[in-house]
């Protein structure tokens, strides 16, 4: 068995459960509602696009509002100020945080400051972004891999083989070290909505069978979220 693979009701931590879902990351009201009809939990994400920090109380006051909405709550921070991760992080804003991928230093700096997850490493790269070190310290720090649908839907066809190689390389290592994982539509409206049955062959295609495809929207979003 997978160092990765969840160990069921008896490892102390999140019963494994066949049929509870879990959509991580969905970026619109629009997007919320129909997730909310598919899976069991939702995830409502702000993205949050910064060169610099943001207005501390204002952001405090819109998440707070928002928990007061959708109740589970991520912050995405895109940058390319690897800097700011840790400034983030080290507020109180009782949300869920997550990093965009795709610049190296982001990537680095997001599982070494200990962020809930690191969104698509490879977003935008001609590499997947993510190496032995950085799955081994994101195992050490249970910084979560999010693989997510969204960018393939937009891919032409050239793109999303590149895309889904990239994915597969990275599925490997986080399987070898054990890394927290999740899929996930990631989806801005609701055409980019997708059910756990989707999402789940998602996970097949970049090489997941179907045990760890299914813990990869069930076990681990779950684990994530009992940090709330």
């Amino acid at each position: 068995m997978s160092v990765g693979m969840p160990l069921g009701d008896g490892d102390g931590e999140v019963p494994f459960s066949h049929d509870h879902f879990v959509e991580m990351d969905v970026r619109s009201e629009e997007a919320y509602e129909l997730a909310k009809e598919w899976f069991d939990e939702v995830v409502f994400t702000k993205k949050l696009v910064l060169d610099g920090p943001p207005e501390w109380g204002e952001l405090k006051d819109e998440l707070r509002l928002l928990r007061e909405r959708y109740e589970k709550v991520a912050l995405l921070l895109v940058t390319s100020r690897p800097g700011l991760i840790k400034e983030v992080k080290k507020r109180n804003l009782r949300a869920l945080l997550y990093v965009q991928g795709g610049d190296m230093r982001v990537n680095r700096l997001a599982i070494e400051g200990g962020v809930d997850a690191l969104i698509s490493p490879w977003f935008g790269r001609k590499d997947p972004g993510f190496d032995h070190t950085l799955a081994g310290m994101a195992a050490r720090r249970g910084v979560a891999i999010g693989f997510s649908l969204a960018p393939l839907l937009s891919a032409g066809p050239y793109e999303r083989v590149q895309i889904l190689r990239f994915m597969t390389k990275t599925w490997q290592l986080v399987d070898k070290y054990g890394v927290p994982r999740f899929i996930t539509s990631s989806a801005e409206s609701r055409w980019e909505v997708r059910g756990p049955r989707d999402l789940m062959g998602l996970g097949r295609n970049i090489g997941m069978d179907a045990p760890r495809a299914r813990a990869s929207l069930n076990f681990y979003p779950r684990r994530i979220l009992s940090t709330l």
